[in-house]
């Protein structure tokens, strides 16, 4: 029945039951709407079964659908690692490198890595995805992503996940943002993460960075008084800028500052590890391993650069032993 099947057709299916829409599928594939639509009739017909429950309102993988999904996850994904697998072999220095990265990666260590990759590989075609870790990971597992380019806060992470193979690139210690002719900026001295208490807060909207910040100010004995919520690192010390309110901020955000200085945080175990996360077992061509060495050397040189004081910091060793 599977003999002839085009796996075009099998990449299409799945899409359209990932985004519950022809129209959002062909947007995702940049394709034509009739063509994604021509290529699930035509794996339904050779297949002889209903595999999507079409509405005017979503479409929805039928039972058979359903089933048929799991066997085509595996199917993408093997074939995606037995053609990376076969390209180790050969030493192949071209090909496809699909990259998922979060956003202020992408907006600030990350493209100087992919300059240096397409000098050394310049027949290796590169695509870049925008994902937070919670949508990256899983098109990792998917196959639809070669290496992703995630981060975790050790205070509230998840128990690692034994189908992925994480590299730690840098552990980015947490700052405190404030507006450079602040009395805080003017002195210039670590801050201790309780004395902010009073102060109104710009935080990260629902996310792990969230979750991770009002863990560490639980840790602290306060609730951030918030008065705006931005996942856009960039907006967030304009705001500071403007003198709306304070922000805890990775380093790397100091690529965005401008009236802005980062203080050392103190008094909490808040830090952020990057790593680049790739399948486990999986084969690794010699642009993936590259890769990853050039985005520890380029995140290193823009922390580096963004480096401040340590004194009074808090080793972040056995975070999961604090209440």
């Amino acid at each position: 029945m599977l003999a002839g099947i085009d796996t075009t057709r099998l990449r299409v299916f799945r899409e359209v039951a990932r985004q519950g829409s022809f129209t959002a599928a062909a947007l995702a594939l940049q394709v034509s709407q009739p063509a994604v639509s021509q290529h699930v009739a035509r794996l339904e017909q050779e297949l002889g079964c209903t595999l999507l429950e079409r509405s005017s309102r979503r479409v929805r993988p039928t039972p058979a659908g359903e089933a048929f999904l799991r066997r085509v996850e595996t199917l993408l994904t093997e074939l995606s690692e037995a053609s990376r697998e076969l390209a180790v072999l050969a030493n192949s220095d071209r090909g496809l490198l699909r990259l998922a990265v979060f956003p202020s990666a992408a907006a600030t260590f990350v493209p100087a890595a992919v300059g240096v990759l397409r000098v050394k590989y310049p027949q290796v075609t590169f695509r870049l995805i925008d994902a937070d870790p919670p949508q990256a990971l899983p098109l990792l597992l998917a196959g639809d992503v070669d290496l992703a380019v995630c981060y975790d806060y050790p205070t509230v992470a998840a128990q690692p996940d034994p189908r992925l193979c994480t590299t730690a690139l840098a552990v980015d210690r947490m700052a405190v943002a404030v507006p450079a002719e602040s009395p805080r900026a003017l002195d210039g001295s670590p801050v201790e993460l309780s004395t902010l208490a009073a102060e109104p807060w710009i935080v990260p909207g629902p996310s792990q960075c969230r979750s991770a910040l009002d863990e560490a100010c639980r840790r602290a004995g306060f609730r951030p008084d918030i008065v705006s919520e931005t996942n856009d690192y960039q907006a967030m010390l304009g705001l500071v800028e403007a003198g709306i309110g304070l922000a805890v901020v990775p380093r790397i955000a100091a690529a965005f500052a401008r009236a802005v200085r980062l203080l050392p945080l103190t008094g909490t175990r808040l830090t952020r590890v990057v790593g680049v996360a790739a399948r486990a077992g999986g084969a690794r061509t010699p642009a993936m391993e590259f890769m990853q060495a050039t985005l520890a050397e380029t995140l290193s040189e823009l922390l580096a650069a963004a480096s401040f004081g340590t004194a009074g910091e808090v080793p972040v060793s056995d975070d999961r032993a604090r209440p």
